[in-house]
């Protein structure tokens, strides 16, 4: 369809042409149900007849609706009529940099601005995985007021699938076809050598054609010109810019900037335009960086990476930043001795507090250049992205739930766990994939061959399967002779066959150990005990964690042993989570990130908490307290402590004692029968985490109630009949929710599945009257309270509605509470009977509470609905708000 004035598509109305791109014509329109005006870009006839080409139009509006940023013309909609395909763009009101330098070379107070807008929108672009591959003065509008906009980003395209070829049929830079069709894939004239040589685009390109565009707002002439498209490629390749074109009062660092960005081999040339926006800001301009660099200053070491010491100083204070410069534009010194160690920080922003879910929350690339962390914000957990080089973190959405995450090797993906699922995002936000089922995760790791190596779930081995997704295989097998009930936080080293893990054979410190296994011939060798968390760092030394402190020891993947090796301790403490996770990170250039705090275990205290959140300690000794439950008739409680193994004991409520109840072994999440008479608790016993029962009077020996390997069962509520036990099962496949007979003649009856894995329901909790259950479920990709008919089936109602997990009814069973991401007990208004319905979830209070995943049981009601019982730490945690970031650490290595 020709698109001529007058002519409507859908509610678009064409104007007059504005001319032509490489896919097809471009014209001006009037979007008459916005009352706005838009350009609509066509797609050219002759490309409509192939299907990559329509894949490449439809790539380009996939592209553009992934970038948001003011500098970048953004695009409203793809539309097809009648077959043919439209993007729908922002119209932008100015005139192209070519239009504007036909008038002459543009003096350095006007071309810095807008060669800073166009380092920025290149860099954004970048930070999301994409680069442009056609940057020229035609594709930069300008408006009057000095705006710039970047356009056409339509020869875009993801990293992640960029594939070389040496075919020049394949060529990235032009093709026969392209030729016949009237359109060059990348303008000759500000074509990288690689593009030139047929060879494909990365972001370095983008940072030559930039060189290009700067030198010819300086000196009014292209940087490489040529009588045909041959000489200009042939400039490109082995020719040199007229240097003695750009003005005679060009600062020097300006000119070297513009040299640095038209080196040929790309592996010497800025690698990074976050580094060009850095060395363009008006901060460094004005400062001694941009003033007189030393002769030489530019020069680097052939294919070193050259963009993390200015990510330094953008990080550190501003004092730091001139400084940062230098750095980065001075040699580096060889030796991964060499260089001072700079501490900074990384705060988040206000509000935004990590997401532990006893997982390690944050991750640096292999190049220390970006740090990706998993955090609260307004409640909901998601990951954000801060390059060293920026000064805010971005959010990466479709993350709702994420945790753990970890790099790919090239640092352009970043994989994570979330809605009980292995998935893989770009870093700049692009492709979001799911990969496999983890339910319940414990670290992941990801190979250079594009093998990831992960935990599935708490008491699991670890598998592996390919990035690409697909069906993830075991890899390691628990020892049960040695009673190993989980192998977590894998981490590889690429290049050595060689895989780093930790082994628990029960919940004590010195029951934790670190081992290497050979992935070619499968051999496992114990490092160390009682470590966890290990990494591998390049000056051949094993990072791992104890307790909260960590240590370094020297190691190669070769050794076997490291028998009579002298551990260091470093003076950094990280935070030490639950699930023996040491919150840190090590790049390969030497950069440390930890969470500071040391060790994440505090001494707590058991209080009351009235509805008004006034809180009243109960006189017990401080200790590692856990969670609680209080018994049907009100006089006593069990309370959970953790020891270096978790222990039960019973809480005389009036007289306020405490005495032992179950400490032999490790014992969690307590409910009591309904009569008073007996406890039912999770037990670990020789690698099995099962169900027991034992009178609660302390008399007699424990009562297995269930057996089954390669799961962990949770009692989370009984019948009011005592008919019906319900628990939790966790498996490879996710945690179902199960109950079972408790009035057979048999010691127990056989469990019976309520919801499979697929529903991601846990923390089942049976009504007062017995004829509902509560639970919380993940099946809306986030965890919600819901309701539904008990024992089942029947359909569920939602209760809470911006998240919620652990419910608890009211003695009354007029209430249903439960817990928020965001520190609140809310309380929501029901009514049960032969129909359930649900009022609106109010806040009840706000504090710092327990809320131990070892548990599932971590608070109780009073008989009459009054008061709650809650952990409470003696000195509540306000929250790490801050990533630790020790520049060069690693040099602190080298001579232990």
């Amino acid at each position: 369809m020709r698109l001529t004035p007058g002519v409507r598509l859908g509610p678009y109305e064409v104007v007059s042409p504005l001319g032509a791109g490489g896919m097809g014509e471009v014209v001006r329109a009037n979007d008459t149900r916005l009352n706005r005006t838009v350009a609509i870009k066509a797609m050219h006839d002759l490309f409509a007849q192939h299907p990559e080409r329509v894949g490449r139009f439809e790539r380009e509006a996939q592209l553009l609706a992934s970038l948001n940023h003011p500098n970048i013309a953004a695009i409203h909609g793809l539309e097809e009529v009648q077959g043919s395909k439209y993007l729908v763009l922002e119209f932008v009101d100015g005139r192209t940099l070519s239009d504007v330098l036909g008038e002459g070379a543009l003096p350095l107070t006007e071309a810095l601005p807008i060669a800073r807008q166009i380092a920025d929108a290149l860099s954004a672009a970048h930070e999301r995985g994409i680069i442009h591959r056609d940057l020229k003065p035609g594709n930069v509008m300008v408006t009057a007021e000095g705006v710039v906009k970047v356009l056409d980003f339509g020869l875009g395209k993801a990293l992640e699938s960029e594939a070389p070829s040496s075919e020049p049929s394949n060529s990235p830079t032009m093709t026969m076809a392209a030729t016949q069709a009237g359109i060059i894939l990348g303008t000759a004239g500000y074509m990288s050598p690689e593009q030139a040589k047929g060879r494909a685009a990365d972001k370095r390109s983008d940072v030559w054609a930039f060189g290009c565009v700067l030198f010819e707002m300086l000196a009014g002439r292209r940087a490489f010109e040529g009588e045909d498209i041959t000489e200009v490629l042939a400039a490109i390749v082995r020719g040199e810019p007229d240097w003695t074109a750009l003005p005679a009062a060009t600062p020097p660092a300006i000119r070297e900037l513009v040299e640095r960005c038209l080196l040929k081999n790309r592996a010497e040339r800025i690698s990074d335009m976050s580094v060009v926006r850095f060395l363009l800001s008006e901060r460094t301009h004005a400062g001694s960086t941009m003033s007189a660099p030393a002769s030489g200053m530019m020069s680097t070491p052939r294919g070193q990476s050259i963009g993390w010491p200015v990510a330094a100083g953008l990080v550190a204070a501003a004092v730091l930043a001139t400084a940062a410069a230098m750095w980065f534009l001075s040699p580096a010194p060889p030796g991964a001795g060499a260089g001072m160690v700079t501490r900074v920080s990384v705060t988040l922003p206000d509000g935004d507090q990590f997401h532990w879910a006893n997982q390690l929350p944050m991750a640096i690339s292999a190049d220390g250049r970006t740090i990706v962390y998993a955090a609260l914000r307004d409640g909901v957990p998601k990951l954000y992205v801060r390059a060293m080089s920026d000064s805010e973190p971005r959010v990466l959405a479709g993350t709702d739930g994420a945790k753990t995450p970890f790099f790919s090797p090239d640092g352009e993906w970043i994989g994570f766990f979330a809605q009980g699922k292995l998935k893989k995002i770009a870093i700049g936000g692009a492709a979001l994939q799911t990969v496999t089922d983890a339910p319940e995760a414990r670290g992941g790791t990801w190979d250079s061959d594009d093998t990831i190596y992960f935990t599935p779930r708490n008491a699991a081995s670890i598998w592996k399967v390919s990035a690409a997704g697909g069906t993830a295989t075991e890899l390691t097998t628990l020892d049960r002779t040695r009673g190993e009930t989980s192998h977590r936080w894998p981490h590889v080293i690429p290049g050595q066959q060689t895989l780093l893990f930790s082994a628990l054979t029960g919940p004590g410190q010195d029951e934790r150990q670190v081992v290497s296994l050979s992935l070619v011939t499968g051999d496992r060798h114990v490092l160390i005990q009682g470590g966890a968390t290990p990494r591998y760092v390049t000056t051949g030394h094993l990072l791992y964690g104890n307790g909260d402190a960590l240590f370094a020891v020297p190691w190669t993947p070769s050794q076997t042993s490291l028998a009579g090796a002298v551990p260091t301790a470093m003076v950094e403490l990280p935070r030490l989570e639950n699930e023996t996770a040491l919150a840190y990170g090590v790049s390969d250039n030497g950069t440390l990130v930890y969470l500071a705090g040391g060790p994440s275990r505090t001494l707590n205290r058991v209080v009351w908490v009235d509805h008004a959140g006034n809180t009243a300690p109960l006189s017990l000794p401080e200790r590692e307290y856990e969670s609680v439950v209080i018994s049907p008739d009100g006089r006593r409680a069990i309370v959970q402590v953790y020891e270096g193994l978790l222990t039960l004991w019973m809480v005389d409520l009036a007289r306020q004692t405490l005495t032992p109840f179950v400490t032999s072994g490790s014992s969690q999440a307590p409910i009591w029968t309904p009569d008073g008479t007996r406890v039912i608790y999770r037990g670990t016993r020789s690698g099995f985490r099962n169900l027991f029962r034992r009178s609660a009077d302390g008399t007699g020996a424990e009562e297995r109630l269930t057996e089954k390997i390669d799961v962990v069962q949770s009692a989370t509520s009984i019948s009011p009949d005592g008919a019906w036990l319900v628990f939790n099962e966790g498996s490879t496949g996710g945690t179902g929710v199960w109950k079972l007979r408790l009035d057979t003649d048999a010691t127990a009856g056989v469990p019976e599945l309520i919801f499979p894995v697929t529903e991601r329901a846990q923390n089942g909790v049976i009504s007062r009257d017995g004829r509902w259950m509560a639970y919380q479920s993940e099946v809306s990709e986030r965890g919600e309270v819901y309701v539904q008919p008990f024992p089942g089936p029947g359909p569920r109602t939602q209760v809470s509605i911006a998240g919620g997990s652990v419910p608890l009814w009211s003695r009354d069973g007029r209430r249903l509470y439960f817990d928020s991401l965001d520190n609140r007990v809310m309380a929501v208004d029901v009514t049960t009977g032969a129909t359930f319905s649900a009022g609106v979830p109010r806040v009840l209070f706000e504090g710092r509470f327990k809320s131990s995943a070892n548990s599932n049981t971590p608070y109780d009601i009073s008989l009459d609905d009054r008061r709650f019982l809650r952990v409470q730490p003696i000195k509540p945690d306000a929250g790490i708000s801050q990533i630790d970031v020790v520049l060069n650490w690693i040099s602190q290595l080298g001579g232990r």
